[in-house]
């Protein structure tokens, strides 16, 4: 019996080794036990990086390696060998990856996918590295110069790219571009590359105007200790001025643009940062502008003589022989124009080559030439037209003037959903011209209505006016030509 007792005993022992309840145990009560605390608050990148076995010091020793390598292949321009040793970032580098130390990886990778027109891969391959440091000025400018990249090189190919994608492109662009300014405001190259984008990929100079203004002055403001650091930023800087200058002379201050020019000239004496030509044409379209046209040809032909032979210099020539028609230099102004070969005459070549060709006399050689340009332009053949129209008019051909002029407007509307004013003008013109002041009047008022600008806009009304005035009897309601109002007003709404 002794024996069979100490069996149960130890059995009810061995029940609770380990504080482990095997069956319900007959105990005293005790108190109520305290709520669970709350879970501590984990973060799986440091729980996995604790759990990590290889070496912290092995990993920097292999980042440092890998960047090395990248920037020995950036140094010979071996975009193609460094996107096939290192991308997808993930798949060559994981311990990187997993460790979160690829972003100086991602960074210089895709810029050799944006330097072989891979630009789409670049944004992707840099996008998670955005996410997970918002504060990285680098990558944000290099996801804006990616996007930027891709919407030059669609320009350039003249690829067509849906709208919506273009807008995508340029807000991601801009996103960054702000994004790399607001971390680093001192940048010129940040401030020079959004700039770019308004000047040049949305054509918006306005816009652009007080950031090239900022990347200037952003540069001059440095010591020349730091402008030796940051020399990098020295091209941005004269690229500025050159691109400012181009701005505010389209805003109509060409006096302030010569300033910058000639400011350039003194940073790029040797033509490191600037082609030449690009200089000197810059230079002559300034002057012209300031009708100092002797100067501007000097430099134009200038520009056309230091041209690389890969380079095209139409725009060059062109210019050159409306400043020599302007100083009336007919000959010369001809063997500018001869310079562009005539097959690859594009319609402003062709307008300035028949305003030589009626300066010279040859009259029905520029309609000819203008004629042609009309039927195989599909952009801006209302420009042809209207010159038409004037040349009709010079010719006193009043009715072949008017088809022209209104040939011109339907154009625009047909093409653009608006009647080119100017061409609108020399249709009444033609119509006061023909005695038809009534017509003429209607058009006038229209232009009136919204402010239109042109040379002797106000004399041709008071004309129109004060013919009205004088004769309404003999104008177009008059019994002598029944119902050429009504053909008139038809044919300007058509």
């Amino acid at each position: 019996m002794e024996s069979a007792a100490r069996k149960i005993v130890a059995l009810e022992n061995a029940r609770v080794i380990g504080h482990i309840q095997l069956e319900a145990q007959k105990q005293p009560p005790v108190a109520s036990p305290a709520p669970p605390s709350p879970p501590l608050p984990t973060s799986s990148f440091l729980c996995d990086f604790a759990g990590f076995a290889t070496d912290s010091g092995q990993l920097r020793r292999e980042h440092n390696r890998t960047v090395n390598e990248i920037l020995a292949l950036q140094a010979e321009n071996r975009w193609q060998d460094i996107v096939e040793l290192f991308h997808p970032v993930e798949d060559k580098a994981p311990e990187l990856v997993a460790a979160g130390m690829e972003v100086d990886v991602r960074s210089k990778v895709a810029f050799a996918l944006v330097r072989l027109r891979r630009t789409d891969e670049a944004i992707r391959t840099l996008l998670p590295a955005a996410t997970r440091q918002p504060d990285d000025a680098m990558i944000r400018y290099t996801i804006g110069y990616a996007a930027l990249d891709e919407l030059f090189t669609v320009r350039t190919e003249r690829r067509i790219v849906p709208g919506k994608r273009k807008k995508e492109l340029i807000d991601l662009a801009h996103a960054h571009f702000s994004a790399a300014r607001a971390l680093r405001p001192e940048s010129v190259t940040f401030c020079y590359r959004e700039a770019i984008l308004f000047k040049e990929i949305e054509d918006k100079p306005k816009l652009a105007v007080p950031l090239f203004e900022q990347a200037i002055a952003n540069w001059e403001r440095q010591s020349a200790q730091e402008r030796e650091r940051h020399h990098q930023q020295r091209p941005k800087y004269v690229k500025s001025l050159y691109h400012l200058a181009s701005c505010l002379l389209e805003a109509g201050r060409a006096s302030r643009s010569l300033q910058l020019l000639e400011k350039l000239e003194q940073e790029d004496r040797d033509g490191k940062f600037l082609h030449p030509m690009f200089r000197h044409f810059a230079f002559g379209k300034v002057l012209h502008a300031l009708n100092r046209d002797k100067e501007a040809i000097d430099h134009l032909e200038t520009a056309g003589h230091v041209a690389e032979q890969h380079q095209p210099t139409d725009f060059v020539w062109e210019l050159a022989a409306r400043c020599a028609l302007r100083l009336r230099q007919v000959d010369r102004a001809e063997r500018s124009i001869a310079r562009v070969p005539a097959h690859r005459r594009r319609p402003y070549v062709r307008w300035t080559e028949a305003d030589i060709l009626a300066a010279s006399g040859k009259v029905d050689e520029a309609l000819q030439v203008l004629r042609q340009c009309s039927e195989r332009d599909k952009r801006s053949r209302h420009v042809s037209l209207i010159r038409i129209s004037r040349l009709q008019l010079h010719l006193q051909q009043y009715e072949q003037a008017l088809n022209a002029a209104m040939h011109a407007v339907r154009f625009c509307e047909e093409t653009y959903g608006n009647p080119s004013k100017e061409a609108q003008f020399w249709q009444a013109a033609s119509l006061h011209l023909l005695g038809r002041n009534g017509e003429a009047g209607e058009l006038l008022t229209v232009l009136e209505a919204g402010h239109f600008q042109y040379p002797h806009f106000k004399r041709l009304a008071g004309l129109v006016r004060a013919a009205l005035t004088r004769a309404p009897e003999d104008d177009v309601v008059g019994q002598d030509a029944p119902g050429r109002e009504e053909h008139g007003a038809a044919s300007v709404n058509q």
